[in-house]
This record gives C-alpha cells, sequence and structure tokens, in this order.
C-alpha cells in the first residue's frame, strides 16, 4: 500500500453541494402537515429507521434498550452486593451460623439495610458509586432513544404512511420506496432531489463497507500465526466496536464521526502526517483499553454467567455446536448487503456447513470420546442411584458437584457426536455451502475432503465455546492487537482510505468498492477482460464486486448500475441463458451444475430445478409468475420484516428469460430470490475456476489455449475465455 499515492476522488455534480447541519432534523408545520424538510445527520436518521423496521416498531427498540439498562444493574450492583451481603461461609466453625439447626434462606442472604453500612468498606461504595453513574447515563440514553424512535414512529406513520400494525409485517424494499416518496415530497436531503436505494444503503452501511473492503484487501491485520495452534483469525464484536471507534465515529478518528474524511486523509501530500496522528491515537486508544481491561472483563464474565449458566445447566451440549463468527459476517458479506440480508443467506448455509464440518469426525476421535463418556454417564448414573435411596449422601462434599459437572460433561462430549449411519459427500457439501456464503478461495472447491481447508473453514464457522472464550478474553486481547498489529498498519490504513474514497452527490464520503462499479474494480477473471480496465491494486478479491452487484440488482430491481455493470448484469443474464439453451445434457456444464447443487438444498429447491430443466425443452408462451397464493400469505404470517428484496419477482435471471407455465412451483417469490443468487454464485464461480483452469493449460504450454466464438458485434464479452466449454 505504500506506493498509492492517488489521491482522494470527488464525483461531481453540477449543483452546489450545501454544509451539514449538526441537528438530526428541522420539523415545520405546512398545511397542517408535519414536515421533515431537511433531515441533518441522514446516517443516523436512516440507521434508526432500519433500526425500527427490524425491532418491528418502537415497543420492539425500546425493550431491547431497557433490557440493556435492566441487564447493566443486574450485573453491577448483583455483583457489589454478593461480594459483601452473602454468607458464602456459613458451613465454617467460625460462622455465627455454624451451629444453627435451621438455615433460612435470609440468614445467607443479608437484608441491604444492614449489609450496606455494617460491611460495605471503601472500595464497595467507590464501586456504587461509578455504578450509579453509569446506570443514571445509560437512563439518560434511554429516555433519548424513547424521545428519538418516537419521532420515527411520527415519521412512519405521517410521512411514509405506515402504520403500527403494517410496521409488523412490511419488507424494507416497501419501507425503501416510501422513504423515496417521501424525499421527492418533502425534501430530506437537499443535496440531491433524488433518492436510490444505493443512496440509502450507502448511508446506513457507511462505514460496513469500509470495514469490508479492508478486510477483503487484507489491510487490517487479523490473522495471527502461533506456535501450537496455526494460523488463527481474531475478530470478535468488541474489537469491531473498537475498530468503528478509532477509525469512524471518535472525533479523533479519520472520519471523526461526521461521515465525512478529514481533509489531512484526502492528500498525498500529508499522508505521513495523517498516519503519524492516527498512529498516535491508536496508541492512546490502546493504552486506555489496557487500563480499562480489569473493569471490562469482570463485566464480561458475570454477563456471561447470568447469560449462559441456564444453558451450562440445562443444555451443556450447546458449546459443541457451531456459529458463524464475527470474522465471517466482513468476509462473506457483500458490499452495500443489509443486516436481515446477510442473516438470511448465512442461517440457510448454516445446515450444509455443519454436515461439512461432521464429514471430518475421525473414528478414532469418536472411540476416544465413547471411551471417555461412557464411564462418566456410569459415575452419574451411579451416584444418582444412591442418593436415591440414602438422601444423606448429597450432604457429603463434592457428591452434587461430581453429578453436575459430570452431566455437563456427558452432554457436551455426546453431542460431538455425529450420526454413524449418515454419510457425507464433501464436494457436495462445499457446493451448497458455496451457493450460499458465495465466498471462499479457491482451494475450498479443489480439495474440501482434506484437513487443511476444514481447520480453516472452521475460522469462519467456530464452535460456540470458541466463540464465548474468545469474546471473555478480548479486553486482554484488544490492547495488544490495537497496539502491536493496527498501530503499525496506520499509513496501509491512510493510503486505502485516501486511495478508495469518493465523494458522492448527496451522500458524501463512500468506499469506492460500494459503488460496485466493475470498470474500477472489477476482476477480469470474474467480469471478462473487455468490462474492466482496474488493476491487480483496484480490483476486489473473490469476485466481491461481482457477486455484490449481482446481489444489490435482485434486493433492488429498480435501481440503475453504473454503464459497465449494467452492462455485465445484461451479459451475465445472456451466458447464463445461451449456456442452458446450447446444452440439453448437463453433464460437465457449469449452468446444470448450479442448478443440480440447488437440487440438494431441499424439495422447493429441487422442484424449482425440475420446472427449469423441463423450460429447456418446452417453448411455452410467457405466462409470467404468480405473486398470489397461500405460500406468500404463509410468508406474511412469518413476517415480511426479515425478507430479502421486494415479494414481487422482478428482474429475476431465472426467469426472465424462461417465464413458462412450468415454473409455478410453489415456490413464492422471496425463495424464488434466493435461488436466483445461488445460482447466480455458482455460475460465477464456474466461470472464475473455467478462467483458472484455462489459463494455467496456456501457460503450461501443454496444450493450446482455445480460442472464443466469433460470433459478431453483438456477442457478449463476459465469458469469452471460457465460451469453448458450452459451444464445443
Amino acid at each position: 500500500m505504500n506506493s498509492l499515492q492517488t489521491n482522494y476522488q470527488a464525483l461531481i455534480s453540477d449543483e452546489n453541494e450545501a454544509p451539514l447541519e449538526s441537528v438530526i432534523f428541522h420539523v415545520a408545520a405546512e398545511n397542517g402537515k408535519t414536515r421533515w424538510n431537511h433531515v441533518g445527520d441522514l446516517d443516523a436518521f436512516f440507521r434508526r429507521i432500519y433500526t425500527f423496521h427490524q425491532k418491528r416498531g418502537l415497543i420492539g427498540v425500546l425493550v431491547e434498550h431497557a433490557i440493556w439498562v435492566i441487564l447493566f444493574m443486574l450485573i453491577a450492583f448483583g455483583f457489589i452486593y454478593c461480594l459483601n451481603c452473602i454468607n458464602f461461609n456459613f458451613h465454617e466453625p467460625y460462622s455465627p451460623l455454624y451451629n444453627k439447626t435451621d438455615v433460612l434462606l435470609s440468614d445467607l442472604f443479608i437484608p441491604l439495610s444492614v449489609c450496606a453500612p455494617n460491611h460495605f468498606g471503601f472500595g464497595s461504595w467507590l464501586l456504587v458509586v461509578l455504578a450509579t453513574i453509569v446506570v443514571v447515563y445509560r437512563i439518560y440514553m434511554f429516555f433519548c432513544n424513547c424521545y428519538i424512535f418516537k419521532e420515527i414512529q411520527q415519521f412512519y406513520e405521517s410521512a411514509m404512511k405506515i402504520s403500527k400494525a403494517e410496521t409488523q409485517n412490511i419488507t424494507w424494499h416497501e419501507v425503501q420506496c416510501r422513504l423515496r416518496e417521501v424525499q421527492h415530497e418533502q425534501q430530506m436531503c437537499v443535496h440531491s432531489h433524488d433518492l436510490t436505494e444505493l443512496n440509502i444503503s450507502h448511508r446506513i452501511l457507511r462505514y460496513t463497507n469500509y470495514m469490508v473492503a479492508m478486510v477483503n484487501k487484507n489491510i487490517l491485520p487479523l490473522r495471527f500465526h502461533t506456535k501450537y495452534f496455526g494460523e488463527w483469525i481474531y475478530y470478535t464484536s468488541t474489537l469491531d466496536a473498537a475498530l468503528h471507534k478509532v477509525l469512524f465515529t471518535h472525533s479523533s478518528s479519520p472520519f471523526g464521526g461526521t461521515g465525512k474524511l478529514r481533509e489531512e486523509y484526502k492528500k498525498s501530500i500529508s499522508r505521513q502526517e495523517a498516519a503519524a496522528d492516527l498512529s498516535k491515537w491508536i496508541l492512546y486508544y490502546g493504552v486506555r483499553s489496557a487500563l480499562m481491561a480489569p473493569f471490562q472483563i469482570s463485566y464480561q464474565v458475570l454477563s456471561f454467567l447470568i447469560s449462559y449458566s441456564g444453558f451450562l445447566r440445562y443444555e451443556p451440549g450447546f458449546l459443541a455446536k457451531r456459529r458463524w463468527s464475527h470474522y465471517s459476517r466482513l468476509y462473506l458479506r457483500h458490499f452495500n448487503e443489509m443486516d436481515h440480508e446477510l442473516d438470511a443467506r448465512l442461517c440457510r448455509a448454516y445446515k450444509p456447513s455443519t454436515e461439512y464440518m461432521k464429514y471430518f469426525n475421525s473414528p478414532l476421535v469418536a472411540q476416544l470420546i465413547k471411551v471417555v463418556s461412557q464411564p462418566i454417564g456410569f459415575v452419574i448414573v451411579f451416584f444418582t442411584a444412591w442418593g436415591l435411596f440414602s438422601e444423606r449422601l448429597f450432604t457429603v462434599p463434592y457428591v452434587l458437584l461430581i453429578i453436575s459437572v459430570g452431566a455437563s460433561t456427558f452432554m457436551s462430549l455426546v453431542s460431538c457426536l455425529s450420526d454413524e449411519y449418515e454419510t457425507y459427500n464433501a464436494k457436495e457439501l462445499m457446493k451448497r455451502i458455496v451457493a450460499e456464503i458465495h465466498y471462499v478461495p479457491d482451494h475450498f472447491k479443489k480439495a474440501p475432503h482434506t484437513t487443511a481447508v476444514r481447520d480453516e473453514f472452521s475460522h469462519y464457522f467456530q464452535y460456540v465455546v470458541v466463540y464465548l472464550l474468545e469474546e471473555l478474553l478480548a479486553s486482554l486481547f484488544i490492547p495488544y492487537v490495537l497496539l502491536f498489529h493496527i498501530r503499525p498498519r496506520s499509513l496501509d490504513i491512510v493510503d486505502f482510505l485516501r486511495n478508495f474514497t469518493v465523494e458522492v452527490q448527496g451522500v458524501g464520503d463512500v468506499c469506492s468498492f460500494a459503488l460496485m462499479d466493475v470498470s474500477k474494480h472489477g476482476d477480469p477473471q470474474w467480469t471478462g477482460q473487455s468490462l474492466t480496465k482496474a488493476d491487480i491494486r483496484n480490483q476486489a478479491e473473490f469476485g466481491k464486486t461481482e457477486l455484490s452487484l449481482i446481489h444489490f440488482s435482485l434486493m433492488n430491481p429498480n435501481w440503475e448500475p453504473p454503464p459497465a455493470s449494467h452492462a455485465f448484469m445484461e451479459d451475465f443474464k445472456e451466458q447464463v441463458y445461451n449456456a442452458a439453451r446450447q446444452q440439453t445434457a448437463a453433464n460437465g456444464q457449469a449452468f446444470y451444475s448450479s442448478l443440480n447443487s440447488l437440487s440438494t438444498m431441499g424439495s422447493k429447491y429441487a422442484s424449482l430445478v425440475q420446472s427449469v430443466h423441463q423450460s429447456m425443452h418446452e417453448d411455452h408462451a410467457s405466462g409470467g409468475f404468480s405473486t398470489s397464493g397461500p405460500h406468500l400469505e404463509k410468508q406474511y404470517m412469518r413476517g415480511l420484516n426479515n425478507a430479502e428484496g421486494p415479494f414481487e419477482v422482478q428482474n429475476s435471471i431465472l426467469t426472465s428469460e424462461m417465464d413458462s407455465p412450468s415454473l409455478q412451483t410453489g415456490l413464492n417469490p422471496l425463495e424464488i430470490r434466493a435461488a436466483d443468487m445461488s445460482m447466480s454464485a455458482l455460475f460465477l464461480h464456474q466461470v472464475h475456476d473455467n478462467y483458472i483452469a484455462s489459463s494455467e493449460v496456456g501457460s503450461s504450454g501443454h496444450s493450446a489455449q482455445p480460442q472464443p466464438r466469433n460470433v459478431g458485434n453483438e456477442d457478449s464479452p463476459l465469458l469469452e475465455e471460457m465460451r469453448y466449454n458450452y459451444v464445443q
């Protein structure tokens, strides 16, 4: 990154941009109506609109904030009470309760009115004062949020004409459409007349897009090489919050919390000074985090005990389950992908990912688990049965501890065993995973059966116990990561922000990758040589630009992409359609491989695949796709707040060129869209794999490079290097 000397760019508009205001919004009465005529902080305003929608209204938002306040009070004051007001040593000889015949709960838990004046020391009172200050601040913020989100509710009802009942069951796409209508009527944003879906996403995900791009370009050093565990990826929710504060939201950060990159970061001549300032700020924040670490880790441990004690007691096997890591939520995320859209993809990928990890269960490990778990199970049953006939056994020291710990250990071990009658195909499982997560290194697809791929995939799909341990120890590791890994990369971060920040009229400074312009950030291995001129420094890795463009176009069918991106989308659709038409046999073809992979995802996807196969051989008149019926009604009953895109079929790659009555499969449009994106991802991966294979053959000299078929000027440049695979 040190060699990059290009400057910050601005996308010039004929209109002069008005300065941003510090207020949230101005409300004026006009003709008896409430009018939002100038929203100062549109980023925060749109984020609150999105939060309000996802929480399904004002009650959902306020309940969540109230729970945060109550949980903190429970942890802080409960910890102080436990330190001073509980007779943990009542069974010791020196305790006044030692010789008491009947020990009551009131003897063990001393009333606060008695305990505070007699047992609280200076340290305890200091903790009470600090906790009270924090609680008062959180209560104040709760009432501020009450006021703010009450205004958001009024905006929903009066401006967007969305009632409380509709808020419970409306798609985010519909909210965006209403938001655009309000912009035309009331000019919330004074910088431009129109408000596109991309503008809204840029404001909500301004900083998230930067984080996704920095992970994609490996700017943030989040991979660590350890002596005993090999390569380890460390990224937690606490580290994510710290990096957002360091880079974006704090007044000392490069963005200063305003959504606009500071001037010194935009000029290459001042890159060294900007890097020095950023390094000092990271040093200060890292040292402050180290000083606060004892308090933070104490709070995290107590929060963990309150949140997970019940699971540890009654469902200890949950520790052996898996979940998507915080790092995977950045690595696998598309540019401009909303949280609920990402969650939906990862939820669909959960089952095949779990089955893939079970594929590697070693018979030796299974036997060892059985050898260990069986004696533990016998000990538990032995003591439990004995205690049923002799209750005094439970008063013997450590008996209950043995039963409790043994039961938890037994359940955790047994949950690690897979069904011995189930068989898995690693290659097919990886296809199903790629169909949903979209981003994997090439060697994942070439050797999915190897333990090396399994170990690397486990960084994205980690054990719950690993996730919890990382979160518990985050306060100790964050100062180390900031001071010794992030801080030395200050100059690289400054160069990245300068080179990949553009000013968009009406939006402000955004990450240029988030524009999804294949001419500037496309990769010829995924796009085709004629659609992009980007060098390797400007290319997004792993087809991030192309896949993000396809995803955003499917989620927002009314959005108009840049010219080069529009050409890519049209070429992509044409190539999918031509590849399907040119070959009637499924063996070895990318299109059918993609569809056949979808057929393993369940009966609904299988029916969709079958219908598309039938459409290859039938020339029916276009019949369209029905958006009504029981399936859509069922989706309404479940709630549309988490739905991906609109609930009408628009701009579909599967159906746009293949409309026929055979597409009436019982899938609702939301499921069609998910299948659409999965097929597109698999097809584009096949395109990339064919490009790599043909390049390797050409460079090795074992065979001549195949020549693409010349079909005239109207032929699409996309996939031209691989077209011979479909026509020979």
